[in-house]
C-alpha cells in the first residue's frame, strides 16, 4: 500500500499544470487544480513595448517564456532569486498587443505555466519625462516665436497692393527704359524705349492673371495675344508704386527685354 501512495505521488509531481491568466487579474487567478503541487508563479503585467518580464515564483525556479505552449523557441528565460523569488526575464522580441504569452515556472522537474495576454502599450517613465522636456520646449519656442513675430511685425510691409493696374515705368538702363500698363480693358502691354523714343512694343492685350505669394511677393502669368504659350514674370514690390523684377525665389535678377542687354529693372507708377 505505501510503495503504491509513493508512485501516485510521483505521478502528481511530474505533472504540469496552467491556467490561462489575463494580465490584468495577476492577482485573482486560481489554479487549474485546488491542491497546487507546482513551483509557485505570478507576472506582472506585459505590454507591447514590454522588453521584459517580471514577477515572483518558487525560489530559484527556472522561468521560461514562450510565444505558444508547444513553441520549440524560448522568447526568454531567467532564474528566479533564491532569496527573493524575484525573476527578470528579457525578451528577444517585441511582442503584438491582445497576443498571448506562456510563461513557465520549473523547479525540481515539475512545471507550472499562466497565460498572459499582451496589453496595449503603457506610456514609461522615459517618455513621460520626454514629454515634460517637450512640453518645456513647445514654452520656450512660444516666447522666441512671440520675439520673432514682434520683430517681423516691425519689418512687415506697411503697404499694400490690391492690383498691378496703371502704367509703370522703368529705370533706364543702357540708354533703355520699358514701360508696362496694366489694364482690365486692353490686358497687359509692354513697351522698349530708348533715349527716350519707343522702339518697340514687347507685348500687346496679353491676358494675365495674378498670385500672390505674399503681398509683396507676386507671380504673374500672361499670354500676349494670338498666343497660346504662356510667360511668367515675378515681382517684389518695394511700395505701393514701386516694384523690381526678380526670380522665383524673391531675388533680384538681371533680364532682357527686346533689343536692350539684360539689366536689373525697376519700375515705378506713374
Amino acid at each position: 500500500m505505501k510503495k503504491f501512495m509513493v508512485a501516485l505521488t510521483g505521478l502528481v509531481t511530474l505533472a504540469t499544470v496552467g491556467a490561462v491568466v489575463p494580465a490584468t487579474a495577476v492577482n485573482s487567478v486560481v489554479t487549474a487544480h485546488a491542491a497546487h503541487v507546482g513551483p509557485s508563479l505570478s507576472v506582472n503585467a506585459i505590454y507591447s513595448s514590454s522588453k521584459k518580464v517580471t514577477g515572483k515564483a518558487t525560489k530559484g525556479s527556472k522561468i521560461t517564456i514562450k510565444a505558444t505552449k508547444n513553441a520549440k523557441k524560448n522568447l526568454g528565460s531567467a532564474k528566479a532569486s533564491s532569496k527573493t523569488g524575484k525573476y527578470t526575464v528579457k525578451l528577444a522580441k517585441s511582442l503584438k498587443k491582445n497576443s498571448n504569452v506562456y510563461v513557465y515556472a520549473t523547479k525540481s522537474k515539475t512545471s507550472f505555466y499562466r497565460i498572459i495576454r499582451v496589453e496595449a502599450k503603457k506610456a514609461t517613465a522615459a517618455a513621460t519625462k520626454k514629454t515634460t522636456s517637450k512640453k518645456t520646449i513647445k514654452k520656450s519656442t512660444k516666447k522666441t516665436t512671440t520675439k520673432k513675430t514682434t520683430t517681423a511685425k516691425k519689418s512687415a510691409a506697411k503697404f499694400t497692393v490690391k492690383t498691378p493696374t496703371g502704367t509703370w515705368k522703368s529705370n533706364t538702363a543702357n540708354k533703355y527704359s520699358q514701360v508696362w500698363k496694366f489694364s482690365q480693358k486692353t490686358g497687359l502691354n509692354q513697351y522698349l524705349y530708348k533715349n527716350g523714343k519707343k522702339v518697340k512694343t514687347l507685348t500687346s492685350y496679353a491676358t494675365y492673371s495674378v498670385s500672390a505669394k505674399t503681398p509683396t511677393f507676386w507671380k504673374i502669368t500672361y499670354a500676349p495675344k494670338n498666343s497660346k504659350s504662356k510667360k511668367t514674370v515675378y515681382l517684389r514690390f518695394t511700395s505701393a508704386k514701386k516694384f523690381k523684377i526678380v526670380n522665383s525665389k524673391n531675388k533680384v535678377i538681371s533680364t532682357k527685354a527686346g533689343v536692350a542687354p539684360a539689366a536689373k529693372w525697376t519700375f515705378a507708377k506713374k
